[in-house]
């Protein structure tokens, strides 16, 4: 270390990195080339331009001469050099998806040291990720710079003699091997990029939790259940669009989603302890987009021509306001081994499985079929919890029965006819109104006695 360095000492490590920034200029003024002279021009002083961002960083630990300025400068220097890979997809050495990937990040990864900088008034440090696809990126880029197409000048100066036997070396690769390092480099850059938003998202985390690692980890947590209740929420929103166009078998598709979407969001949640007002806000919205209104509208499209058109519309509002019952009483009452009244998710299976009946194809037995499940939804009859039926052997093989059914059910609304043989809607079917019809048996056998 030199005590009170002079000025320019100071701000070696800076200059080295301007050096970089001015070599990237004349590599761009240089490109594209036509002869190997220039070619092996471009890739010696691309060498020396890579070798400054090593040298720069080595000067400042050496000789303690870190400094703010040579933390931002040094990163963006990075940046500059990376656009090298523009002429080389001028001179169409590489395509241009492997470039956007490693461009995006680059730039990406800038926009989070700004606004690091700017709110937390500190710098994003380099991650070993960062340091690896540096360490990679720079090689192969100078592996691309030998590969262009160019006219052989036997005269060569005879400092470029060596680098030209390494060009025709690398010039005989075959194109499989450049391939796979193009896209080594683009999987460490998006690694890179994952590890340097999570510091960055985990940072902020801990400022909003002030410092509570674990509130931190639960709120991360959250956002499994939550991804599975929006993707609830927008199946939905998609069943409602393809029910007005009168596309039923991809309304049923994304109301199925929309069902098996619910049937993980809840399960995650506890099992993953991330709970949070948003997710149940969130929850409760989607359950009624998915199985309230995307029913509903699939009700009114199917039944429309068969009825008046008023008796239409009040059916499918009958359904629409027992299910805003349904879901405002589960509020209230939370989860439990059962269930009050028909729960929504089996009200909306049995009308989509409904729809694409073989057996039974009637517009009077599905508007039965709507009022039926409305009334089940708001009485005070208990249904067993599916986990408390599935304790039994002979229940367990059902609900693995249903598991297979519905794989073959999506792969039917995906247009595999072959799979359609098996009826495995009308099964479904008839399983779910067993459910459906079983506390009836309590309530009549009350009734007797």
């Amino acid at each position: 270390m030199i005590k009170n360095p002079p000025f320019l000492l100071r701000q070696l490590p800076n200059i080295i990195t301007l050096l970089r920034i001015l070599g990237v200029a004349f590599i761009f003024w240089l490109t594209p080339y036509q002869t190997n002279f220039w070619l092996l021009v471009v890739a010696e002083l691309y060498t020396l331009v890579s070798l400054t961002d090593f040298l720069d960083g080595w000067v400042a630990r050496r000789y303690q001469l870190e400094s703010y300025l040579g933390k931002v400068l040094d990163p963006l220097a990075d940046k500059i050099l990376v656009l090298v890979f523009l002429p080389l997809l001028e001179m169409q050495v590489i395509t241009a998806f492997p470039v956007f990937i490693i461009l995006a990040r680059e730039f990406s990864i800038m926009a989070l040291r700004i606004v690091a900088a700017k709110e937390e008034q500190t710098i994003v440090a380099a991650q070993f990720s960062g340091k690896l696809k540096t360490g990679l990126t720079l090689p192969v880029c100078g592996i691309l710079l030998a590969r262009v197409p160019v006219e052989t000048v036997e005269s060569l100066p005879w400092i470029l003699v060596p680098y030209e036997y390494l060009r025709l070396w690398i010039f005989s690769w075959p194109n499989y091997v450049i391939n796979l390092l193009v896209y080594a480099v683009v999987f460490v850059t998006i690694w890179s990029f994952f590890t340097y938003f999570n510091s960055f998202i985990w940072q902020k985390l801990l400022d909003r939790f002030k410092g509570d690692k674990e509130a931190a980890k639960r709120s991360i947590r959250c956002l499994v259940p939550n991804f599975f209740s929006l993707l609830n929420l927008v199946s939905g929103f998609l069943a409602i669009g393809f029910s007005l166009k009168g596309v039923f078998d991809w309304a049923v598709f994304f109301i199925l989603i929309g069902i098996l979407a619910d049937s993980l969001d809840g399960s995650l949640a506890r099992r993953l302890d991330a709970y949070s007002k948003f997710g149940e806000r969130l929850d409760t919205k989607a359950d009624f987009m998915t199985f309230g209104l995307a029913p509903a509208v699939l009700i009114y499209a199917f039944l429309k021509g068969a009825f008046p058109i008023t008796v239409v519309m009040a059916i499918a509002l009958f359904y629409l306001v027992t299910v805003i019952f349904r879901l405002w009483r589960f509020s209230q009452s939370g989860h439990g081994a059962t269930f009050d009244g028909l729960p929504s998710p089996i009200a909306a299976g049995l009308l989509i499985f409904a729809v694409k009946l073989v057996s039974i194809q009637s517009a009077l037995f599905f508007a039965g079929l709507v009022i039926y499940v409305s009334v089940m939804m708001v009485t005070t009859v208990v249904f067993p919890h599916l986990s408390e039926l599935s304790k039994k052997p002979f229940n367990r093989k059902i609900r693995k029965l249903l598991s297979v059914l519905t794989a073959i059910s999506m792969l039917v609304l995906l247009g595999v006819e072959e799979a359609a043989m098996l009826y495995p809607f009308d099964l479904i079917f008839y399983i779910i109104l067993i459910y459906s019809l079983m506390p009836l048996r309590t309530v009549f056998s009350k009734k007797g006695a």
